[in-house]
């Protein structure tokens, strides 16, 4: 009985997915937003607030206008996907406690040059 009004349940959701596609995409993006501002806002919300309900529009509304206004969230926009460079690599490789299995070790310590396409230089 479960299972039939389960089924019942996915297809006639299926079937008003069909009929309104416009409308459950629009849905998709204000939850999972392209903007990715508000994507990183929705996330930091999601894990301060375990009971952050992502679904309810007053819940996303209340976390823009809290995430969007504080500095640090654009401070993360602008240092996402900078590469590190050979200082930083080379403190990273002078750290007592790092793992010697580390690929920042081993590239520093190989004397590792990404130009290269042969490998590490010897």
């Amino acid at each position: 009985m479960k299972s039939l009004l389960l089924a019942a349940m996915v297809s006639v959701s299926a079937v008003g997915a069909a009929l309104e596609p416009g409308s459950l995409t629009s849905f998709i993006n204000e939850i999972y937003p392209l903007d990715v501002a508000k994507r990183q806002a929705l996330n930091l919300c999601m894990l301060r607030d375990p009971n952050f309900n992502r679904l309810a529009p007053s819940a996303r509304e209340a976390c823009y206008g809290h995430e969007l206004n504080e500095p640090r969230l654009a401070a993360a926009r602008a240092t996402t996907g900078v590469a590190p460079n050979d200082v930083e690599l080379h403190q990273a490789a002078a750290w007592e406690n790092a793992p010697r299995n580390d690929i920042r070790v081993i590239e520093a310590s190989q004397g590792f040059s990404p130009s290269l396409s042969d490998g590490p230089v010897r």
